[in-house]
């Protein structure tokens, strides 16, 4: 009796763990065909932790736990975890009022704020482009150091560097301080950055242009987000917009996420990205 007892015990341990490992995490559901860990599914599909979901000529909702939303646009393929969505190809909208990831070459996406809506997408050339709708994202490198606040109605490309180093190139617009021996530039977003690598003297009090690299591993002076080493700089000619700032719209026509209709206008501005 004892044996049958402890053998029941065992049985039902691992029958506890098999049972915990496949517990589900949320749903996926598309109109039309997708991939769901190789498989062709149609219409819904049960999420899993690490579950790979590929979408082909249809767009896919995946509905998490936490009310965290997010939808793949077509010819994308992601890899799906409790707290994260790696993005591997192609681009996905999120929404999502916790602590949800979204992972792309090595940046993680995050929302700063309640409400927050935005777009990642994988570019070509090593590029993130991170667009936020509502709210306002935080992207971080590998490393945990916070390389720009992404806020509503605004668009900023990520440059990864060829060689696969961490430092990541941005360029950005907004007004250069000095404080305490330490440059400083504050950019639309209100984000604070200290700038090393040139003599800002004569662009204190203004607003200038610039693109360097964002040093991961570096710590910054007083309250300012990360460190960037400068390798441009110029005074702002006016418009105040450069391709980390595009300013987003909800009706206009040049950038469109497909099938879920997301546009952001990008009339009169490069469609290269960020680069030292």
């Amino acid at each position: 009796m004892l044996k049958k007892i402890e053998y029941a015990a065992i049985l039902l341990s691992i029958l506890g763990y098999a049972s915990a490992e496949n517990v589900s995490i949320g749903t996926a559901s598309a109109r039309g065909d997708m991939r769901v860990d190789s498989y062709v599914v149609k219409g819904n599909a049960t999420l899993f932790d690490g579950t790979v979901v590929e979408t082909g000529q249809a767009t896919a909702d995946l509905r998490m736990s936490k009310g965290t939303q997010i939808t793949m646009s077509t010819s994308s393929r992601g890899t799906l975890y409790r707290d994260r969505l790696v993005l591997q190809q192609g681009q996905s909208m999120v929404s999502s009022s916790s602590s949800f990831q979204l992972e792309a070459n090595g940046l993680h996406v995050t929302s700063n704020m309640p409400n927050s809506l935005g777009v990642v997408s994988l570019k070509e050339g090593n590029t993130v482009e991170v667009a936020a709708l509502t709210g306002n994202f935080g992207v971080r490198n590998d490393h945990g150091v916070l390389i720009a606040s992404v806020p509503s109605g605004h668009v900023t490309m990520f440059a990864m560097q060829a060689s696969g180093g961490s430092n990541v190139s941005y360029s950005s617009v907004g007004t250069i301080s000095y404080t305490n021996g330490h440059y400083f530039l504050t950019d639309s977003a209100a984000e604070k950055f200290e700038v090393t690598c040139k003599d800002l003297r004569r662009y204190i009090g203004k607003e200038v242009k610039l693109s360097g690299l964002v040093e991961a591993g570096v710590t910054p002076a007083q309250d300012a987000s990360s460190v960037v080493c400068i390798k441009s700089v110029s005074m702002n000619g006016g418009s105040g917009l450069t391709v980390s700032n595009k300013v987003l719209f909800g009706s206009a026509v040049g950038y469109t996420f497909v099938g879920v209709g997301i546009a952001v206008y990008e009339a009169n501005q490069s469609s290269t990205p960020a680069s030292p």
